[in-house]
């Protein structure tokens, strides 16, 4: 009887518990992407040093593997589908870090590109906001436009915002002020493009090759 009581006390629990779990700030934010690996991807993940097999005591001995012949390439400059919207750069100025692995280990989600304190920022594409606000705390100022095609773009780091969430924004309309909010120290402006969950490389979404043109 008591551990049918403490049974059905865990079942009536279970709802309150999941009702008091505090927001992930991808939740909060809809920015459409989750970092958490669930339980599956974690084991998918997991390095393994052995190989387990079936093999047939009584079979003929396999014949030993033949190993191709390695061929050194470069990899392919990124390409952005065709029926992505034709993104413009949100300021202009010099990349100080590029998309993917970092020297220190990281990784960048985005670019990060050195600018004037002050300086307008641009929507990149027309979309509507989906989050203004400065609660993610190494991102500082943040703005989120959501686009055609499930594409999000990302805007942190900046002085003032001048939209709010909720509103249609163009491609080229000043959405906010550069600066130097979050965990940077100089004047300027992370941007990201994800694409649904993934973040892809800006460079292969922007209409030119630099940011000053």
């Amino acid at each position: 009887m008591g551990h049918k009581l403490l049974f059905v006390t865990l079942v009536l629990a279970l709802p309150l518990m999941a009702g008091c779990m505090p927001d992930t700030p991808e939740t909060h934010l809809s920015w459409d992407a989750n970092t958490r690996m669930t339980k599956y991807q974690a084991r998918a993940y997991t390095p393994s040093t052995r190989t387990y097999a079936y093999e047939d005591r009584h079979a003929a001995p396999r014949p030993a593997p033949v190993r191709a012949a390695r061929v050194d390439s470069k990899p392919l400059a990124p390409v952005a589908p065709a029926d992505a919207p034709a993104f413009a750069w949100p300021v202009a100025g010099r990349v100080i870090s590029d998309f993917g692995a970092t020297a220190t280990g990281g990784r960048n989600d985005g670019i990060n590109i050195a600018t004037t304190s002050g300086a307008p920022i641009h929507a990149a594409a027309s979309g509507t906001v989906t989050y203004a606000g400065d609660e993610l705390k190494n991102y500082g100022n943040l703005v989120l436009v959501k686009h055609s095609g499930g594409y999000t773009t990302a805007y942190a780091h900046a002085e003032r915002l001048v939209v709010r969430k909720g509103d249609f924004v163009a491609r080229g309309q000043v959405i906010g002020y550069a600066g130097q909010t979050g965990d940077v120290t100089t004047p300027q402006l992370h941007f990201e493009i994800r694409q649904r969950t993934t973040p892809v490389n800006p460079r292969a979404y922007l209409t030119s090759t630099t940011a000053s043109n």
